[in-house]
């Protein structure tokens, strides 16, 4: 099928682009720049109805879990987002308002936010628009009763609460070269291989759905239906300085964590635009952890422990007084200009440092390496990578600020760190210890649209009981193997994202098959795993002011992970879009999710299956410019 569609695209990027419309007249001039006091802001109000019933309900492995298990379930849990699905009903309101005084040479910002949640709180804290960060139980927040539960009615995790909050301040010239910004904020800059933000783990409010890797340009209904978050905040001190192509940010700011715990990190960027995409990085980064230790799934902590699982060996162990520095430098640059021949290079070394660890004096240095190439012919880009990330970068472990935000049966996928933690760096093309490419070809702005991606990649060094106790070595996705036993594990991935564009809508196809793969000398040790996921959808501009969009996905596990692996979610989906007014929108969206397959084997006394029914319903108003 892969060869098939790409004779088609090859076919495709020979025909000639539509050409533009001719402009009517000349672009009008930029307006003056308004002074005095100015309010923008968005209002929201979100209804959740969700319910679940089958034995899956309660995953198998939810009893030993609840128990400390370093087995996390993997029922009740989306497979596309990782996010749970419970019974229950909530309802949210939420403003989000921007005061700014205007001066000749200064504009003063003061951030606030208003949010009030009752109902279910999973629902709420998973399902609807990111919280603001005073009531947000990701970021840490204990204003809502929210802990890991596994409701079968609803009404189980039930509660409410009301937050009215200064979010953050900003001071900028008027010409934008010198702005601070200072409480929540998002940063302005950042090479996302040294520093990444933290992503979102709810579900932003959508009519359509894609796999996590999905190659696609954009979901039908993304235009007209903005989340109010793509990532959770940092909470500090910001200045940004700009002088000629050249711009500096410094940062100081706590990340998310949980009650009893801190990590803070300094960041500091240096960006040079010469335009046309020419651009040339260089940035670090120092970050630390404190407070109460805490039991994570790594071996190089404290009192490391092995647990054999029909999953295959688990580990364990506790952290504190993490370090972790990392500098990175970048260059995108025109190679041959004639050739339309564009060129990445992105280099970056850490340094990982902890207290009361399993093997003292095993630190060293991680490297990350990045070369890629793109060549556009028409309408048609094609593009090679080569990338190295070596089992010691960025492996600093960063807990979300409640106990499991991501469904983890050890053999689940997406899994490119711990279920439980996120990452100091973006693992979402490449994750740790893993070297090989990935090639993709994409044709656009057409009549059909289609992107094809294929990547190899192998483990660099072998993940094995002696190996996961050095400081700040991690494996990456494949379970520990005994010393004697080590082999190297492997991951393939296939992408295929097609969007034809007829006259009566739009139908797109997104394809990713995610094919995991180790050698073995016991049955323990046995992977080969594949992980197909496919949505199909069709979408359509009613009028200017309605969109729809039906679809149906399935997301499969199959083969072996130490143990036989048969699972799968069927998902069908609809939404509508309705504009009301410039200011005034609304989102109606529906899901039916079906579970069925096996969790382990033997076959434990409960199964998996369950099915469930989500609906959501949002009114939005936005002020301002």
């Amino acid at each position: 099928m892969v060869a098939t569609v790409a004779c088609l695209a090859a076919l495709l990027a020979q025909a000639p682009a539509a050409s533009p419309m001719p402009s009517a007249s000349p672009a009008p001039s930029a307006s003056p720049r308004a002074l005095g006091l100015q309010v923008t802001g968005t209002f929201a109000a979100t209804f959740l109805d969700q319910n679940t019933s089958g034995p899956g309900q309660i995953g198998p492995e939810v009893p030993a879990f609840l128990n400390n298990s370093p087995l996390a379930p993997n029922t009740p849990y989306d497979t596309f987002s990782t996010a749970p699905l419970t019974p229950g009903i909530a309802g949210i309101a939420q403003a989000l308002v921007t005061l700014t005084e205007r001066t000749k040479t200064l504009d003063i910002g003061l951030d606030t936010g208003l949010e009030f949640v009752g109902g279910s709180i999973t629902n709420a804290a998973y399902w609807g628009e990111n919280m603001i960060p005073t009531i947000n139980p990701h970021m840490g927040s204990q204003a809502l009763p929210y802990a890991v539960t596994f409701p079968t009615a609803p009404g189980q995790d039930d509660g409410s609460n009301f937050r009215l909050s200064i979010l953050g301040g900003s001071v900028a010239t008027a010409d934008g070269n010198l702005a601070l910004k200072a409480g929540y904020f998002d940063l302005t800059q950042t090479s996302r291989f040294v520093f990444a933000q933290p992503l979102l783990t709810n579900v932003n409010p959508a009519i359509a759905y894609a796999p996590a890797e999905s190659l696609s340009s954009g979901l039908p209904g993304a235009d007209d239906w903005q989340p109010l978050a793509t990532q959770l905040p940092l909470n500090g001190a910001d200045v940004v300085a700009k002088q000629g192509i050249a711009t500096f940010e410094l940062t100081n700011a706590a990340l998310p964590s949980p009650p009893g715990a801190s990590a803070r990190t300094t960041i500091g960027s240096l960006v040079f635009d010469h335009g046309e995409g020419t651009v040339y990085t260089l940035e670090a980064l120092h970050a630390t952890t404190a407070g109460t230790p805490f039991v994570t799934s790594v071996a190089f902590g404290a009192n490391p422990l092995f647990f054999p699982t029909p999953q295959g060996v688990v580990a364990e162990s506790t952290l504190s007084g993490q370090q972790q520095t990392i500098i990175g430098a970048s260059a995108n640059v025109h190679v041959m200009p004639q050739w339309d021949l564009d060129g990445t290079l992105e280099i970056a070394r850490a340094w990982y440092d902890a207290q009361n660890v399993a093997m003292p004096a095993t630190s060293q240095p991680g490297g990350y390496y990045h070369l890629g190439f793109a060549k556009t012919f028409g309408r048609a880009t094609a593009s090679v990578d080569a990338y190295r990330w070596e089992p010691r970068y960025a492996t600093m472990v960063l807990p979300y600020g409640v106990e499991e935000n991501q469904w983890g049966a050890t053999w689940a996928w997406p899994a490119p760190w711990l279920g439980s933690s996120y990452q100091l760096v973006d693992n979402s093309v490449v994750g740790v210890n893993r070297q090989g490419y990935r090639l993709r070809y994409f044709v656009d702005k057409g009549p059909l649209e289609v992107h094809l991606e294929f990547a190899d990649f192998q483990q660099i060094e072998s993940a094995t009981t002696l190996t996961s106790q050095q400081m700040g070595f991690f494996g990456g996705y494949f379970a520990a193997q005994l010393p004697g036993n080590a082999t190297l594990g492997r991951q393939q991935r296939y992408g295929v994202w097609i969007a034809w564009h007829p006259s009566f809508g739009d139908l797109t196809l997104d394809y990713i098959d995610d094919q995991f793969s180790r050698p073995y000398r016991v049955a323990t040790d046995n992977v080969a795993l594949d992980v197909p996921q496919t949505v199909l959808t069709y979408s359509r501009h009613f009028s200017r002011a309605v969109i729809g969009a039906i679809g149906i996905g399935r997301y499969q596990m199959t083969g072996n992970f130490a143990e036989p692996v048969s699972f799968y979610q069927q998902l069908f989906f609809a939404g509508a879009i309705v504009r009301e007014t410039p200011q005034a929108s609304i989102l109606a969206t529906f899901r039916r999710n079906a579970f069925a397959g096996i969790s382990s084997f033997p076959p434990m006394p409960l199964s998996p299956n369950f099915t469930g029914s989500q609906f959501i319903v949002e009114q939005r108003y936005s002020v301002g410019p």
